[in-house]
């Protein structure tokens, strides 16, 4: 495992600690006297469509941050891929021009110990998701994220569940993915468990995934529900596998911050962020629930069918990946929590 100081990018966001200052930190002096007030501006980057609920939870950040310091933090969105794919935007949090993103796949190239909640059907869908979350496991996580990478975890936003889309053929079981290729997120332990499985993993952006379908490139994918909705994926499948039934992931999703920008900040500063952000997480995990409540029939109605699927089949085929990753980046504890924790 790369340590934090072998890491170019790492060492790159320490060279680049005095270009935060003239990137997001301006001083100006009060009519009143020689009293200085920090403003301090926040760039937010997202993959995600505006639709997705990742822009619910960013806007009720924006909203309560902004109210909180009087106006004088100021929070832009840019959701969309605006500001870069997700490697991108973690590297421009390290080098200080992008103050918060959301961490996945690419981050855990950057932090390995990521990748144990990322093994499939590890993680029973959204309850055991924020049980393992915000209790005791959430906290270890976050520590060694930031041990590894550099990155504060401010709070804990959510994708949802997701099912294995398919074009043509529909899965029921592991003998139905043989040889398709299926987009995953840029993360060992996907690649490792899709091969397991039998399928052709095939790394794609999330942004190129309609395309990738579209032209054939994949045969299909591992999206979280909503993402299916919000990028028109249900106009290039026709099958989903049941998430109610097997959750092929359900990871929380660390929203992050350079921790070294963080403790740079006013002492003032940082509390409003923290406090404005575990409150913008639990109403953006909220605002997932919500939608996957309402998402069913609206895939059903958009001519996607949603197959039964034996999920002991797809588990014992995955097992093994489970601990031996977890050996190889030093996480078999946190393994056996995480299987251990309950809702």
């Amino acid at each position: 495992m790369e340590s934090q100081l072998e890491n170019p990018i790492c060492q790159s966001k320490l060279t680049q600690f005095a270009g935060w200052t003239a990137g997001a930190l301006m001083v100006t002096t009060l009519l009143s006297g020689p009293v200085f007030a920090q403003s301090l501006t926040l760039r937010f980057a997202m993959i995600t469509a505006e639709t997705f609920p990742y822009m619910d939870g960013a806007e009720r950040f924006k909203e309560l941050v902004e109210d909180r310091s009087d106006g004088d933090i100021e929070v832009l969105l840019y959701p969309g891929a605006q500001l870069g794919d997700e490697r991108q935007i973690n590297e421009a949090i390290l080098e200080g021009t992008v103050q918060i993103g959301i961490g996945a796949g690419a981050m855990a190239n950057l932090a390995p110990i990521y990748n144990i909640v990322q093994v499939p059907f590890l993680i029973r869908g959204q309850e055991h998701m924020q049980a393992i979350a915000l209790g005791d496991i959430g906290e270890t996580l976050a520590e060694l994220i930031e041990q590894q990478a550099g990155f504060r975890v401010l709070g804990w936003f959510s994708t949802g569940d997701s099912p294995i889309e398919t074009v043509d053929v529909p899965v029921s079981s592991p003998e139905d993915l043989q040889g398709l290729r299926i987009r995953v997120i840029e993360s060992p332990i996907l690649l490792d468990a899709m091969r397991a499985l039998g399928a052709n993993p095939t790394p794609t952006a999330y942004t190129e995934v309609y395309t990738g379908l579209q032209q054939g490139i994949i045969e299909g994918a591992h999206l979280d529900v909503l993402s299916v909705d919000t990028l028109n994926i249900h106009e290039v499948i026709g099958y989903m596998t049941d998430w109610e039934q097997m959750t092929f992931v359900s990871e929380p999703r660390p929203v992050i911050m350079n921790a070294e920008f963080f403790d740079s900040l006013s002492a003032d500063h940082q509390s409003i962020i923290e406090e404005a952000m575990l409150e913008a997480a639990d109403y953006q995990r909220g605002v997932v629930l919500e939608r996957m409540g309402e998402i069913r029939q609206k895939l059903i109605d958009n001519g996607i069918t949603i197959t039964d699927v034996d999920a002991d089949a797809f588990t014992v085929l995955v097992e093994p990946v489970w601990h031996d990753y977890a050996e190889r980046i030093g996480a078999t504890d946190l393994l056996e929590r995480i299987i251990a924790a309950t809702p």
